[in-house]
């Protein structure tokens, strides 16, 4: 079977190779949209990045060539793809600042669609939703000024509003997130989408049945001609229902899923999809009990994000000099707009007046909003500081706290994690530290056995405290209450 995977690609890689020979003399600006367009759609789930990576190259080669700055503007914006998806954002960043800086003088709205798309992801894959979603904005706007007959605009604008979706789960609009999700399957149905809703049918609007039927839905599709060799859809549709599983109490099912869907994210190099699995995979062996492999897969996920936020800080950096350079560009241009202002202010003074005070509410609402957007990267640090302090030695000390039945647990895990008793309390405030206590050594995942160890009560008054927990907190008796612990701190 690997053989015969082998010859597949070496066929298919081959044929990429004679028709760029066989072409190589004769390209015009159409052979070279179709091939950046729809040829590098079809090879994305065909050819490795680094293999895509070259064979754009090439096409820009012959972009260059021919005079074509569009081509060589959308070459690059390919790439940048790539390797924001593979997790290197700051080649991201670079690929992408070279595209725009090309497209300047163009009025391709498709390429400045694709470009301001592709910034978007850079700055989800940072955890900075705002500009995600500001830049989608844009891009969206621009897919919609395209004809809507033709068949790669409405996929553009399909990827738009999918893409969309996910940054409305960030900033925690879930309803949102479903009605572009729904857009976009309007355009056209695919695995992720399909799966990605029945995901909001298991966490925000809780409907088992809904779930099921589109879980189904992403799992047939999944094995049609289109899908059948995405590895990618396939690696994010698992992990939806891994999770899914695990909310049915299904957890050596949803093991199982979210491993298939860690081999396929390690074949196609999605390290932040990896990631994910990795801590999903963490909870589900500590409601298993099963510590060591717990810590296992936490190490993986710290070892992970580790590596991710150093790239990240780099991307950081180049991020800030670019909104930088394009302060000073608007410098420079209000400088040469106020000075050929001036040259006319004998004729029309009231006419400069009027001008210098606009392009001086212009720049200065553009100053503001480049601070707003410096100050919001900045905060990517923050959020990096305090995800590493939730996987940290800290965490784990307070564990050990708990397990040794030391009398410091409760005010260790209250300086660390203060959100989780103030929101218990603003639910009931009659709560007890006794049941705080309890909370806490839930919401560190504690198997009822684990707690019955460490507050030294027998297992059967471990299940009527937990019945109590839930009527003080207005809770359904079928509440998972690890589940709804967590979701206060990590919406």
């Amino acid at each position: 079977m690997f053989f015969l995977k082998k010859i597949n690609k070496i066929i298919l890689f081959s044929f990429i190779i004679c028709y760029s020979q066989l072409f190589s003399q004769r390209y015009t600006e159409r052979n070279i949209d179709t091939l950046l367009i729809k040829t590098n759609e079809v090879l994305r789930t065909r050819i490795s990045d680094d293999d895509l990576i070259r064979w754009n190259k090439g096409i820009i080669k012959e972009a260059i060539r021919i005079g074509y700055r569009e081509g060589e503007a959308m070459g690059y914006a390919n790439i940048a793809n790539r390797y924001v998806f593979g997790g290197n954002l700051k080649k991201g960043l670079e690929y992408l600042n070279k595209a725009e800086d090309i497209s300047g003088k163009s009025n391709d709205n498709f390429l400045f669609g694709k470009i301001n798309q592709e910034y978007a992801q850079v700055y989800s894959k940072m955890d900075v939703s705002k500009l995600a979603l500001e830049y989608n904005s844009k891009a969206v706007n621009y897919a919609l000024k395209l004809r809507k007959d033709n068949r790669d605009c409405r996929l553009f604008l399909h990827y738009a509003y999918s893409t969309r979706s996910f940054y409305m789960y960030n900033v925690d609009r879930p309803d949102s997130a479903l009605i572009y999700l729904h857009k976009a399957i309007k355009i056209e149905a695919n695995p992720l989408d399909i799966s990605n809703v029945a995901r909001y049918f298991t966490i925000f609007e809780v409907k088992p049945d809904s779930a099921r039927y589109y879980f189904q839905k992403a799992f047939m599709l999944l094995e049609t001609r289109n899908f059948k060799h995405d590895k990618f859809q396939r690696a994010v549709v698992l992990q939806n229902y891994g999770i899914f599983l695990n909310s049915q109490g299904k957890s050596s099912e949803a093991i199982n899923a979210i491993k298939e869907s860690i081999e396929l994210a390690k074949q196609v190099n999605r390290p932040k999809l990896l990631l994910n699995n990795y801590k999903e995979l963490s909870g589900l062996y500590k409601n298993e009990g099963d510590a060591e492999k717990e810590n296992e897969y936490l190490k993986k996920a710290i070892s992970l994000q580790d590596s991710l936020n150093a790239n990240q800080n780099q991307a950081v950096n180049l991020s800030i000099n670019r909104l930088n350079k394009d302060r000073e560009n608007e410098k420079v241009q209000f400088k040469k707009q106020n000075n050929t202002t001036l040259w006319y202010s004998g004729i029309a003074m009231l006419l400069v007046t009027l001008i210098t005070v606009y392009f001086y509410l212009h720049v200065r609402k553009k100053k503001k909003k480049l601070a707003e957007s410096q100050q919001i990267i900045f905060e990517i640090g923050e959020e990096t500081k305090d995800l590493k302090r939730k996987l940290s030695e800290n965490y784990e000390n307070i564990i050990q706290l708990a397990r040794e039945k030391k009398a410091d647990f409760f005010p260790k895990f209250q300086e660390a994690y203060p959100e989780l008793f103030r929101e218990l309390l603003k639910i009931n405030p009659n709560l007890s530290k006794s049941d705080l206590t309890f909370c806490a050594m839930i919401w560190l995942g504690f198997s009822s056995k684990e707690i019955a160890q460490s507050v030294s009560m027998e297992h059967r008054s471990v299940q009527t405290k937990k019945y109590r927990i839930r009527k003080k907190l207005n809770l359904e008796s079928e509440t998972n209450l690890y589940l709804f612990f967590r979701s206060i701190l990590e919406p």
